[in-house]
């Protein structure tokens, strides 16, 4: 096991997780209710892919940041056309 903090990047808030191995990106924000934010090491611009295994990745202690979703898809809506 190792233990993890997660931090809220638009809140500050701080999560104390324990995590096992095998543990993805995906069940990390499951636990903490941010299904719909990207989970990153810290000074990383590229977030873990949700079903990517965060457990064989991180040190114990490290501290990640959980940011919301940008939805790039969605730039520029309503100037075209």
């Amino acid at each position: 096991m190792k233990r993890i903090a997660v931090s809220v990047v638009a809140s500050g808030q701080l999560h104390d997780l324990t995590i096992n191995p095998g543990t993805t990106a995906r069940e990390i924000l499951r636990e903490i209710g941010l299904e719909d934010y990207d989970l990153l090491r810290q000074n990383e611009s590229h977030p873990f892919g949700l079903d990517e295994n965060v457990y064989a990745i991180v040190q114990d202690g490290e501290k990640l940041n959980a940011r919301a979703k940008v939805d790039v898809g969605r730039l520029g809506h309503g100037l075209c056309g």
